[in-house]
């Protein structure tokens, strides 16, 4: 977003209706806060001298939302200041479970209400580069995953999720349909960097989670789902994240890619982390089963001249990557024979390697105070309504 205080046109309309209650922040609203805007009204807050200033549109103002690139807030937004800065919630807030220590936004869907997630915590106001669209099916059989990923809003949130990228440009991602393709993939649109999600390859994610929690590693269904979700999606965002900051790449960018996903992951806190990757694994994890279930399989030679590794290759990386960041939370990955010994031994010498990439080469395009915030949220709870449809 722009710095408020160097915008020199333009203005932004913040909404302070708070519902009681419901954070630290609304608690300590300024009695004197209440108020409208008026159609076609506007506030300006001065970045340097933090004077607030009224007025109105002048001229057409549908016009000039479009050249101005205006953004709407929906459905409520905070500004405040602290430390001599101003920041911005552009996100409505939410009632918060209770666990001693963290914060936590509830962000599933359930019959009653549908839940918006937030970010607890300042971040700057600039303008969010990253955008989402869920684009209508081609195939009448996804209209109902289309329907409640959109009702679960979970593209929303993971636009929130990393929302700390200082994209330079516009950055899509979307959900469409691929007329039967069982892919994700990045590429520009009409020369915007786009990140795309296939019902298709959502609807097999649904279609092959685990009816039950697995008997070894305990991965239930909901984990299945939600860390293969975030595995694809993050392997295409490290794609757009490697173009747009132009980070340099020794070996395959399709591997990197899987890296980069599975080291995001492991930032989320050592519950999630460990839920979203093993979730993650699971379905890497059916091709050994079916090689095991049948060892005489052959492997056609396109898949060993793919830029792709091949999935029992995939599955092997992530959880080395894993238990090399965490060899005690991930233990369990080595004692279930799921990750051999012989290459764990080596797994933090990996995890360290590509850690320092990413620390040199892409930190510095991540707003930090607003990743503490992201990275301290709890994040794709198991929602209480019906799991999303096969």
């Amino acid at each position: 977003m722009k710095r408020l205080g160097s915008m020199s046109r333009g203005l932004i309309a913040a909404v302070i209706g708070l519902t009681s209650g419901l954070s630290t922040l609304a608690a300590a609203q300024s009695p004197d806060a209440s108020g409208t805007i008026a159609d076609n009204d506007a506030i300006f807050v001065d970045g340097k001298t933090f004077t607030i200033t009224s007025g109105k549109a002048k001229g057409d103002a549908p016009l000039q939302i479009k050249t101005s690139g205006a953004q709407e807030l929906g459905a409520g937004a905070i500004i405040f200041r602290v430390n001599g800065r101003l920041y911005l919630v552009d996100a409505p807030l939410l009632r918060r479970t209770s666990i001693p220590g963290r914060q936590t936004a509830d962000v599933g869907a359930d019959e009653a209400q549908v839940n918006r997630p937030r970010i607890e915590g300042a971040h700057e106001a600039q303008v969010n580069r990253l955008r989402i669209e869920y684009e209508p099916p081609k195939n009448p059989t996804h209209q109902m995953l289309y329907e409640t990923i959109k009702e679960r809003q979970v593209l929303e949130m993971l636009q929130r999720m990393l929302a700390p990228f200082l994209f330079p440009i516009e950055v899509t991602i979307k959900t469409l349909g691929c007329d039967g393709l069982v892919n994700s993939w990045f590429s520009y649109d009409d020369s915007v960097p786009t990140v795309h999600m296939c019902y298709e390859l959502l609807q097999d994610i649904m279609r092959t989670m685990p009816p039950e929690p697995t008997p070894v590693l305990g991965i239930t269904p909901h984990d299945a789902v939600v860390g293969q979700f975030l595995f694809w999606s993050l392997h295409e965002l490290g794609h757009a994240v490697f173009q747009i900051f132009e980070v340099p790449l020794l070996g395959r960018e399709e591997d990197a890619a899987d890296q980069f996903a599975v080291y995001l992951m492991l930032q989320f806190g050592k519950d999630q982390s460990h839920r979203w990757v093993e979730g993650a694994a699971y379905a890497a994890h059916r091709f050994l089963i079916d090689y095991e279930e049948n060892p005489e399989v052959r492997k056609r030679l396109e898949k060993f001249s793919s830029v792709h590794g091949l999935p029992e290759q995939r599955f092997y990386n992530g959880l080395c990557m894993a238990y090399g960041a965490d060899s005690t939370l991930f233990a369990d990955v080595v004692e279930s024979g799921f990750l051999p010994k012989m290459r764990a031994d080596n797994c933090e010498h990996e995890y360290q390697t590509f850690a320092y990439a990413f620390k040199t080469q892409i930190r510095p395009h991540i707003d930090r105070q607003m990743a503490k915030a992201v990275l301290n949220m709890t994040w794709f709870p198991e929602p209480r309504s019906q799991p999303l449809p096969r």
